[in-house]
Formats: structure tokens, sequence, C-alpha cells
């Protein structure tokens, strides 16, 4: 589908449209966002209180296992066993004193799972251990409890060690505690199977709560059918040297936060749906009340003035900018109106060549005789002086017909000597008439391209050059009052300003011209090391001239210096040399294009509703 086809009001309902699906998706995955983080957020803190739990479940081990240990250590039963076993190797009274507890039971006993009774020499060598319990297990501490127990400092040796170790068995808890009190003849190590307290912490956070051996098998703890929506909560225990000993998977109800989340879902996308279906349906409203419709009647009425109907006023309503484009078309409307009928005037003229000049004595119109006569393409003759064309004194001639009091007797009747593009020089009969050219003094020439006798020429011009004189007055008027119209239709300024004003700065636009000019050609030599010909050749702004077999550019030549450049240079040819240059130049970061786009930039705001058209032939 090619743009043209597209409207004003399809892409805007296109915009509105779209920024409306993607406003509906952001809010969707922002509430997926925030469901999921509150989802995360409440497993995080139920893994912390599983981690507590399981801390406080520890202690509570360590605790029950103290006070047995210490009970035990404090028996002189099994102090003086332990001594005779130590001394003769007879440990049959020791094993019977420590199968005693698995036995007849001992306080706390509901409390913790005794898997065995260890007794140890204050140099850790192993002495006895109960029959009872868990069989199977090295006759030596722990590595861990080994160093811990044989590198403190002796001042520590009456305090209790405990410890979370992996034996061949399975993870198992060991608290050491001395025998014999403040004198130790040993150590007594006391040894639970934890998996009989892990369900504690599914009681202490009411949480369902399953033990998983690291392997996977079940250990102990809850099913994993619940009712309701449960997320599962990992939390690993370790053993006290860093070896994951238990998977503690706890199950989090969210079944109500999950009910809550989606329906602050549902108020949030429908309140936001509705809010945009609001906003979307007022913002068409007002852009179609302020701007679709002005902007399609505005159309509608071009594209008749377009059709010939020049006649035609453009709509106006609308926001301020419509009326500025509406004034600029029907400005432009009345001024192409009579343009044309004023070059339909100049096209009923003889082949006579039409020169006109205004008060600063440049060229503002020339016909296509004037072009033929003097061998001048229309481009190079908008840049011509009047000294290129004339060989004898005109200004002098202007200023006599200046002179004269505007009767019929001031249209000045004389001989001219002319000069060709090749250089060949002629006379041609002609006629010179002042013309006002807003509010001032300008002068139409017209001069005799056919043979015939002197007076027939002069009536002939007389003729002509009254109906030259109201068509380029009205032309000059024109391009001078909206030089944005004249130079391109798509560059609309402000028609409010004052020209008067900008007719004032027209010397500052000279100075600012000469100054581009000579930075464009700087960069130009400098950063591509070519030559000022090579500029007129490749851009095709500037005509190229043979003198005397040697190609020279004049006109591009009077741009540079201030004291030749012509007092209303053509400001667009101007920009759009600067503007090739900068194309050309790859590095745009340099010194003189800075330099270049800084002064072309302050050039187009000077030059902005100043500027005009070149003249072009009839």
């Amino acid at each position: 589908m090619r743009i043209e086809s597209l409207s004003t009001r399809s892409v805007t309902i296109a915009i509105f449209m779209m920024v409306a699906v993607i406003a509906i998706v952001l809010s969707l995955l922002a509430g997926s966002y925030f469901r999921q983080s509150a989802l995360d957020a409440q497993m995080d803190s139920l893994s912390r209180v599983i981690e507590v739990a399981a801390r406080e479940m520890l202690k509570q081990v360590r605790e029950q296992t103290y006070d047995l240990g210490m009970k035990l250590g404090h028996s002189q039963n099994i102090v003086q066993a332990t001594r005779q076993a130590a001394a003769t190797g007879q440990d049959d009274r020791l094993v019977a004193l420590l199968d005693d507890p698995f036995i007849t039971g001992f306080v706390g006993f509901s409390h913790i799972n005794l898997v065995k009774l260890r007794v140890f020499s204050l140099e850790l060598e192993f002495i006895g251990q109960s029959s009872q319990g868990v069989q199977g297990l090295e006759k030596a501490l722990t590595p861990l409890l080994h160093e811990t127990v044989s590198t403190r400092d002796r001042k520590d040796r009456l305090k209790a060690v405990d410890a979370l170790w992996l034996s061949t068995n399975g993870p198992l808890f060991s608290t050491v505690v001395p025998l014999g009190g403040l004198r130790p003849v040993g150590y007594l190590e006391v040894i639970i199977d934890p998996v009989f307290n892990l369900p504690d912490i599914g009681r202490i956070t009411q949480t369902p709560v399953s033990v998983y051996s690291m392997s996977g098998e079940r250990i102990a703890g809850a099913t994993d059918q619940h009712a309701g929506i449960h997320l599962p909560v990992e939390y690993v225990l370790h053993t006290s040297d860093g070896v994951p000993a238990f998977r503690i998977v706890g199950l989090e109800d969210v079944e109500t936060l999950s009910k809550e989340m989606r329906q602050t879902q549902v108020i949030t996308i429908s309140g936001f749906l509705a809010l945009a279906l609001t906003t979307l349906l007022l913002a068409l409203w007002l852009f179609n009340r302020f701007m679709l419709s002005p902007l399609a009647v505005m159309v509608g009425n071009m594209r008749q003035m377009a059709q010939g109907k020049l006649d035609l006023a453009v709509n106006s309503k609308g926001l301020h900018e419509f009326h500025v484009l509406a004034d600029a078309f029907s400005t432009m409307a009345d001024q192409v109106r009579m343009r044309t009928n004023d070059l339909e005037r100049l096209l009923d003229l003889d082949d006579s060549a039409i020169l006109c000049f205004d008060s600063d004595q440049e060229i503002v119109f020339f016909n296509r005789a004037a072009t033929v006569l003097f061998g001048y393409s229309n481009d190079e003759f908008s840049d011509i002086d009047m000294t290129e064309l004339f060989t004898d004194d005109v200004p002098g001639l202007v200023r006599a017909a200046s002179g004269l009091d505007g009767k019929a007797e001031s249209k000045l009747h004389t001989l001219f000597a002319c000069k060709h593009k090749d250089g060949r020089r002629f006379q041609c009969d002609g006629v010179i008439n002042p013309i006002d050219v807003m509010g001032q003094t300008g002068h139409a020439i017209a001069l005799n391209t056919m043979s015939g006798e002197a007076h027939t020429l002069s009536g002939q011009s007389e003729q002509r050059l009254e109906a030259v004189e109201q068509s380029l007055s009205s032309l000059l008027q024109f391009a001078r009052s909206n030089p944005s119209l004249m130079l391109d239709l798509g560059n609309i300024v402000d028609l409010s300003a004052d020209g008067k004003g900008a007719l004032t700065d027209k010397a500052l636009i000279r100075e600012q011209a000469v100054n581009l000019m000579n930075l464009a050609l700087a960069c130009w030599e400098r950063q591509l090391g070519r030559s000022k010909l090579d500029l007129a050749e490749e851009s095709g702004l500037w005509p190229v001239y043979i003198d005397k077999s040697t190609p020279t550019t004049r006109t591009l030549d009077k741009y540079l210096n201030l004291e030749l450049c012509p007092k209303n240079p053509r400001s667009k040819r101007v920009i759009d040399t600067a503007e090739f240059v900068l194309r050309k130049v790859d590095d745009q970061s340099s010194s003189e294009c800075q330099q270049l786009q800084s002064e072309l930039d302050s050039f187009r705001k000077r030059v902005s509703g100043i500027s005009r058209q070149a003249p072009k032939s009839v």
C-alpha cells in the first residue's frame, strides 16, 4: 500500500488504535509481572520461615541431647565403668549401662530418637558403645567433631560440642559432653536421628512440610495431596560442614492471593480499558472537530483551485495553523490569478526583448526574446549585471529617464550598445520606461529584435511597456511580499510578518550570503581538495563561461566578493550550494563543516520570508 493512498483520518485512527493495543498489552504484562512478583515474594518469605524453623528445630534437638548427655555424663556408675574399660579393656559393664536408656527410657525420650551412645577417651580414642540402636557406625568421632574437640583450648574442654553430620546410615545429630564432671575421664557422644524432629518444622511454620532425602526419597512429613492452590517452596538443610542433608519442601497456599490478584487485575484492566476508550473517543472527536474535518474541507477547496477555480476561498475554520495555511493559499490564489492575467498580456506582445530592473538596477524580469538576443540561458540571465549586457552608460540613461516628469515624453527612446554572451557587440534600438516597483522607481527596457523604422518600434515599445508596467509591479510585489510561496509551496511562513522590515535587512542577507559561500568553498577545497570550477560544474548550480578558451565562473565569483555580490542575492542557490558541499564531505565533524553548518542554519533563519524567487522568462 502506497502512503499516498492513506488519509490523515485513517492514519490518526490507526495510531490511536496501536497506542491503545500497546497500552493494553503492557497492562497485561505488568499485571502478570506484579502477580509473579507477589508470588515470588511470598514464596521467598516462606523459604525464610522454613530456614528459621529448621534452626529452631535443631536448637530444640541440641537442648534435648545436651540434657541427656549431661545426666549420663555425671553418672558415677558410667564414670567407673569407663575407667575400668579403659584400664582392662573389658567393656561389658559399660555397654550394659549405655543400653539402659534404650531399655528403661529417659526424660525427654518422646522428643528425640536416640540411636547410639558412645564413649571416648580424653585423647578421643574409642572405648565403648551401646549395643542398642543403629549398627555399623565407624568407631570414631566424625572428622568435624574430632577436629573441634581436639583443637579447642583446655579451658573449653568442659563445654559440649554438637554437629549434624552425614553417616553411612544417613544424616545423624551428635552431641559430645565431658564424662566425669569437672575432672573428666573421657567424652560421651549422644547420637540421635534428626528425621524424627523434622516434622516439627511444619508445626512451627503452620505449613504442610515434606522431608526428602537428597536422593529424592520421602522421609517424613505431609503428603502432596492438599486442597486449594499450593506452590512448593524448597529449603535444603545442610550438615555442619556444609554437605546437603535434607530437602524440606513446604507447600504455600496461594489460593487467596491468586484470587485477590485476579480481582485486582480485572479491575485494573477494566478501568484502564474504559479510560483508554473514553480518551480515544474524546481525542478522535477533537481531532475530527478541529483538525480532520477542516483539513478535509481545505483539501477539497485546494483541489478545486488546482482545477482552475482560482476565485474560490479556502476554508479557514479550525486551529490557528489552519487559518495561516488558508490565508497563505488564498493569497497565493489571488496572486497566481493576477500573475496569470499579467503573463497573458505579456504573451500577447511581439518578439521585442524586454528587460526590467528594480531601484538597485537588478534584473527582476526578462522575456524569452531577451535571452535569445543576448545568448544567455534563463539561469544565467538572472545573475547578470547591467554592465554585462550594455557597453554604454545605461545607468546614466536610467538616471536621465528618472529625471523626466512622468508624462508621455518620460519614455526615453535611445540606441543601446549591447554585448552578446560570446563577446560580440551590437547596437539595438530601445525604450527606457520608469515604472513603480512597490513605491520605488524601477525601469523597463524594450529592445528591438527586428529590422524596421525607429518610430514604429518606439510606438510598439511604448504600448508594450504600458502593459509591462502594471504586470511587473504586481509580479515584484508578489515576489517580495510572499517569497516562500514563490520559492516553494511547502515552505509556509507567517504571512503576518512585516515585509518592509525584511527589505531593510537586505544588506545583512547579502553580507551573510557572501560569508556562507566563502565558507562552503573553503570546506570544498580543504576537505575534498577540489577547485572552484569543480564546485560549479558538479553542483550544476553555477554557470561556467568560456572566456578566451578558458573556463570561468563569473557568476560564482560575484557571490564570493561583497562588492560584486548582487544587491538581491539568490538565497536559495546559496543554500543549495552549502547543502551540496555538506553532502559531499564525509567528515561532518571537522571544524570547517561544523562552522559551515552553523552559518547555514543562521542564514536559513535570516532569509525565512525574505529570499525571493529568481526571475523567470515568459
